[in-house]
């Protein structure tokens, strides 16, 4: 009997890895967009719905992360929605907009950025939304966006990046393939001060397998500057 189990329990092991290997999820192929937020609004439901056509897929939004990414439909459009109670057919909910974002034709692999909005009346948006071309973002790489009220100066090794108001910038890393040390500053412009402040000094690893993302915003509760950084893996 005990010869038995043991073959019984070899056979098993063995058919586990192929029974794992079947059900791993596939990154979907053909034209893709991937999504971030910059903060998520309280009382945001988490995962959220995206909508791309007539599918409508969960993703779940991090701060420091991005998600699985959803195929682009034929229109461009990709949307945050929310099902609302259908008072004359409760079969078929209707559906609030809450971000939008149309993918240009000529934009295969797209980053889509959301930005938090003041909701204004008469509108269900809560984000405004920002395409980023991942052809333009690669391995290495860091994106820049500066949402804060502040002119800002990023010193990467020996090079300067200055952000105003608004502005996307991604910085064009050197080829590599391994991590390469570099030191870094973030300064702001103080208008009432007229002079330059630091913000924050650090010895960064810049890896050739994944792209970063720094967004700069505005902290209403304490007045002040704030920014905070995403990882964004290599699928490729």
């Amino acid at each position: 009997m005990s010869r038995l189990l043991a073959h019984v329990m070899f056979l098993f092991l063995g058919v586990c890895p192929l029974l794992a290997q079947e059900v791993e999820p596939k990154e979907p192929r053909g034209r893709l967009a991937w999504i971030v937020a910059v903060a998520l609004p309280e009382g945001l439901e988490n995962p959220v719905k995206i909508m791309t056509g007539k599918d409508i897929t969960e993703v779940t939004l991090s701060k420091r992360s991005v998600g699985d990414p959803v195929k682009i439909p034929e229109d461009g459009f990709v949307r945050m929605v929310r099902e609302v109670p259908n008072p004359e057919d409760p079969n078929k909910p209707l559906i609030v907009i809450l971000a939008e974002a149309r993918i240009p034709d000529t934009v295969n692999k797209a980053l889509v950025i959301l930005v938090p909005v003041k909701p204004k009346e008469g509108s269900s948006l809560l984000f405004a939304s920002k395409v980023q071309d991942l052809a333009a973002f690669r391995g290495g790489e860091t994106l820049y966006l500066n949402l804060s009220p502040r002119d800002i100066l990023v010193q990467l090794g020996g090079e300067k990046i200055p952000l105003r108001k608004g502005d996307v910038k991604v910085t064009k890393a050197e080829r590599s393939d391994n991590p390469v040390n570099k030191a870094i500053s973030y300064s702001f412009y103080d208008p009432a001060k007229e002079k330059w402040e630091l913000l924050s000094a650090s010895t960064v690893a810049v890896y050739p397998t994944r792209r970063e993302i720094c967004i700069f915003s505005w902290d209403t509760r304490y007045d002040r500057l704030d920014y905070h950084g995403i990882t964004f893996p290599v699928t490729e």
